[in-house]
């Protein structure tokens, strides 16, 4: 993180992103006392990772420097990796966030049969639906 300005740079974020998605053999051992708070945990990296898509994302894009074909093929190629193919960066950064926001749901239903109401969820995320 740029510590002057407090974003997160392309190379922090993909940094942060694994190789492959979490499988569902991961675990994370919660209880009545934790889930809320391990909850809240997850949604707030959801919510810094969305935002630095958002800002970000556009860049991932890659424009040719030049009109000759081989800044037109390099370009293209380069998009291909960073955005258009099933294994790019952009696919593997929302197939991160597409797991974490399984985990959520897991942790949400987790809370619900510990005995938490919606608004004690609620509450604990400091009122977003997290869902």
């Amino acid at each position: 993180m740029n510590e002057t300005t407090g974003s997160l740079s392309w190379a922090d974020v993909l940094a942060a992103v694994p190789e492959a998605a979490p499988t569902s053999t991961a675990t994370m051992k919660v209880n009545h006392d934790n889930v809320l708070a391990a909850a809240k945990i997850i949604q707030t990296q959801i919510d810094a990772l969305t935002d630095a898509i958002r800002l970000n994302g556009p860049s991932l894009v890659i424009e040719p420097t030049a009109d000759d074909p081989v800044s037109v093929d390099a370009a293209n190629a380069w998009n291909h990796r960073l955005v258009g193919a099933d294994d790019s960066y952009a696919a593997r950064i929302d197939g991160y966030l597409q797991s974490l926001n399984l985990l959520i749901k897991q942790l949400r239903d987790s809370a619900k049969t510990y005995g938490f109401n919606e608004q004690d969820i609620e509450a604990a995320f400091g009122g977003t639906s997290g869902a």
